[in-house]
């Protein structure tokens, strides 16, 4: 299980991408654009066209690790990437705020409802 910690590195595919894709689908999309996905401790996000679901991809010791993250209500929040860059990194505390922006969004929203 992956627990995500601040001294990771936290990079993001600024592109629309492909969520059919499994771990060497991704690590493929980044070997086309020269970066190593066998670095320990690096974490990936990629997100759907529509902003609904984000993977997550991890490598660790002697393994990779995925994380699919699907919304029933609601997109993820995509940031600024300033330039024409494919990727981009992102600080943890930026990593937070994209999986869980939306939750917290999603539970302001029902208890509004309520």
């Amino acid at each position: 299980m992956i627990s995500f910690t601040s001294s990771m590195t936290y990079h993001l595919y600024t592109e629309a991408a492909d969520m059919r894709k499994d771990i060497d689908g991704f690590c493929g999309i980044l070997r086309s654009m020269g970066v190593d996905p066998t670095r320990r401790d690096h974490v990936y996000l990629f997100f759907q066209r529509n902003l609904k679901m984000v993977k997550v991809l991890y490598r660790g010791i002697g393994r990779y690790e995925m994380l699919k993250i699907r919304l029933d209500n609601g997109k993820f929040f995509r940031p600024v990437i300033s330039g024409n860059r494919l990727s981009a990194k992102i600080s943890w505390s930026d990593f937070v705020a994209l999986t869980e922006s939306v939750q917290q969004h999603e539970m302001m929203v029902q208890n509004i409802a309520l």
